[in-house]
């Protein structure tokens, strides 16, 4: 057992550790977290320490962990890398300190010192300290605020817990959880009236602080985490950056993404509330950890000086159901499992050695039984976790490094270059246009030139995120409009390819016959290699040559590939084919293979239309319509699959929550009425009519209204 100035020593020995590994091992940002860094925190912390507000950095997240950066890039020259280098560590040891702080308030000092040694051991701890973003600042000041407001102190430490909680929710904005929870743990104690103005005075200073100083920058824009819910209420297996400019278009508030389905999102709340506990347990600890927290959680519900951290965890946990799950949202939580687990281990050192008493077992062997069994997973735990870093640091994207600091020094400073990842700009001193998700290969150069990005950045990011663009990997390409200008090939399969891209005066046709030119030697370069034969025949059936994609995808199937992505086109080349019930198969084999999206249902339904099965077609649609609620395409096609079942109520509905999703669409509108005149109600006909003249629509584009096709 260690007492609390031990456990500074520790944390800071660790921290010390983790600051040399950051700054010296890991030169190169990760993506994930790091993106964030390098395309938002990096920039806006550069232009706060100038005294620059500008609000484009501040859609999705607050101002906390920016200011932190400038503040700490002051002794290191105004190097804000550096000091986001310096600053994770420092926060994840400070977080560690006090995860021991709220286990000796809550359970005593045994399960505080394991408490302790386990979080320092953590793998996701070690990834967040190195990983710089707002995990750890947010994690330690959360953790800080809630360990001031539970110790019971003088209203100076109300006053504290409070300014670290507005911070905290300026750093990242789940933290407002800390409010309510602190509100109830200060009802319940003698002086509620004095600590509630402290805590309430102080939560507000920062708050309005910052609201004070946007207001005289122009502004903040409208806070758009509302989106983050809607994503993870209706966008399931829709890509976030299609979700975004598709469907997310029709929220504009928390309010319309909740009102849109009542009885979804509270149900699907209800269940992440429960579900996201077990992923908690399997991503957030390890499974064996979680086997101890598990009954380790009952004892802490049982302690009185347990519950007010309870408590906080449910707040926090309540808090984050609406959204989809990451590990590190749910950090907060770790130093309470970590305690539980710890709790669970004292209960068994208790029980063993009064087994060793009654039984006359040598009680120094007993004693250290429990012991030896936490040191054991907590040198498990930093074993895995050294090993894990090891190998992520090693697999780090140094091509972006490599390649900004090469066209730093030819490439105008300032000028503009298209990648998926900001971080290739960061370093060349460029300006970042992001790679568009759905452009095709041809109109590439335009829209690259239109959005002013002379060059484009092309490397194993972009050709996981944009796989039909794989040629340009390929050194030596020649394709019009994209010309090469550097390319590399560096250790662990990593690469990069640099191009000018220019206007094109070429055909459609002859970029083709180009395009296909060059997959044939993409191909010819990997002889065997499945994964080519696969990316290969789906360019060939995207420019058409369907035979040519076809034989090689029949030829993969045959080599017993069990890839959904080659029962996918096998499904869609078929069905270009003209073979039908082949197509119908493909599709559920795939199914069978990957859980369905709307997709999947989508390319059945439409099989099994062409082949006049509408019963089974109109069941595929909805099968879509229920996993993916806000697919336009499903809900289109269910409700003409309704009109030709002669259903027209049901066709009405799905075309109803089609308008709901595009209200200005007057082609969703006619359907919708055309399938309301069917049904005999021309009450609601002349609703939506007149609904639709309200919300602009012309009169006479609606007064033409036809039944939907049938």
């Amino acid at each position: 057992m260690v007492n609390g100035r031990q456990a500074a020593w520790i944390a800071v020995a660790w921290t010390l550790a983790l600051v040399g590994l950051s700054v010296w091992g890991h030169p190169t940002p990760f993506y994930r977290v790091e993106t964030d860094l390098v395309g938002e925190y990096l920039p806006a912390a550069r232009e706060l320490a100038r005294g620059i507000v500008s609000g484009s950095h501040y859609a999705f997240k607050g101002p906390g962990y920016p200011l932190m950066l400038a503040w700490a890039a002051v002794p290191f020259g105004g190097d804000v890398e550096f000091a986001a280098r310096v600053l994770g560590p420092v926060a994840a040891g400070c977080a560690a300190w006090f995860a021991f702080a709220l286990a000796r308030v809550a359970m005593g000092p045994a399960v505080a010192t394991f408490t302790l040694l386990a979080m320092l051991a953590m793998p996701i701890q070690f990834r967040y300290a190195i990983e710089a973003g707002t995990d750890a600042p947010a994690l330690a000041l959360m953790l800080a605020s809630t360990w001031l407001v539970l110790r019971n102190g003088s209203a100076r430490s109300f006053v504290l817990a409070g300014l670290l909680a507005g911070y905290a929710m300026l750093t990242r904005g789940n933290a407002v959880f800390l409010l309510p929870c602190a509100a109830l743990v200060i009802a319940a104690r003698p002086g509620r009236l004095a600590r509630y103005a402290a805590f309430g005075c102080a939560v507000a200073l920062p708050l309005l602080a910052w609201r004070w100083i946007a207001e005289r920058s122009g502004g903040l824009p409208a806070d758009r985490n509302y989106l983050n819910i809607a994503w993870e209420l209706y966008g399931h297996g829709v890509p976030w950056d299609r979700f975004e400019t598709t469907t997310g278009t029709r929220f504009h508030s928390l309010f319309e993404v909740l009102a849109f389905d009542p009885l979804r999102a509270c149900t699907h709340i209800l269940r992440n509330l429960a579900g996201y506990r077990l992923l908690d347990l399997q991503q957030l600890t390890t499974p064996w950890l979680g086997v101890l927290a598990m009954p380790g959680l009952v004892r802490l519900a049982a302690t009185r000086a347990a519950r007010p951290w309870l408590l906080y965890a449910i707040g926090c946990a309540v808090l984050l159901a609406p959204v989809f799950y990451n590990a590190r949202f749910a950090l907060y939580l770790l130093p309470l499992y970590l305690a539980a687990a710890g709790a669970s281990l004292e209960w068994l050192a208790l029980r063993v050695r009064a087994y060793a008493i009654t039984h006359r077992v040598p009680t120094q062997l007993a004693q250290a039984m429990i012991p030896g069994v936490a040191a054991a997973m907590i040198v498990g735990l930093a074993a895995g976790a050294v090993v894990v870093s090891t190998r992520e640091l090693a697999d780090a994207p140094h091509e972006v490094r490599l390649a900004g600091a090469a066209l730093a020094r030819f490439a105008v400073p300032g000028a503009r270059i298209m990648a998926r990842k900001p971080h290739v700009a960061w370093y060349a001193h460029m300006q970042y246009v992001p790679y568009p998700t759905s452009a095709s290969l041809e109109d590439l150069p335009a829209l690259a030139r239109a959005a002013g990005a002379e060059y484009l950045f092309f490397s194993g990011i972009e050709q996981v995120m944009r796989p039909n663009d794989a040629v340009l990997a390929d050194s030596g390409l020649a394709l019009p409009g994209f010309q090469q200008v550097m390319w590399s090939r560096l250790p662990r399969g990593h690469f990069y390819s640099v191009y000018r891209l220019s206007s094109t005066h070429a055909t459609h046709a002859e970029f083709s016959a180009a395009l296909h030119d060059a997959l044939l030697r993409y191909e010819a370069k990997r002889p065997g290699s499945p994964e080519a034969m696969l990316f290969v025949a789906a360019e060939l059936y995207e420019l058409g040559a369907v035979a040519e994609a076809l034989a090689r995808l029949e030829r993969l199937e045959r080599g017993g590939a069990h890839d959904p992505a080659v029962e996918r086109y096998r499904s869609l080349a078929l069905l270009a084919s003209g073979d039908l019930e082949g197509a119908a198969r493909a599709c559920e084999q795939a199914m069978a293979i990957e859980t369905p999206v709307a997709w999947h249902y989508q390319q059945l339904g439409e099989t099994r239309a062409r082949q006049a099965r509408m019963s089974e077609a109109r069941d595929a649609f909805a099968r879509g319509v229920e996993v993916e609620p806000t697919n336009l395409a499903c809900l289109e096609s269910l409700g003409r699959a309704e009109i030709a079942l002669r259903d027209f109520p049901a066709a009405a509905a799905a075309f109803e929550q089609r308008l709901r999703l595009v209200p200005g669409d007057i082609a969703a509108r006619r359907d919708a009425m055309g399938a309301w005149k069917l049904a005999g109600n021309e009450v609601r006909v002349r609703q939506l009519f007149a609904d639709g003249v309200s919300g602009g629509a012309s009169a006479a584009a609606l007064a033409g209204t036809t039944t939907p096709a049938r």
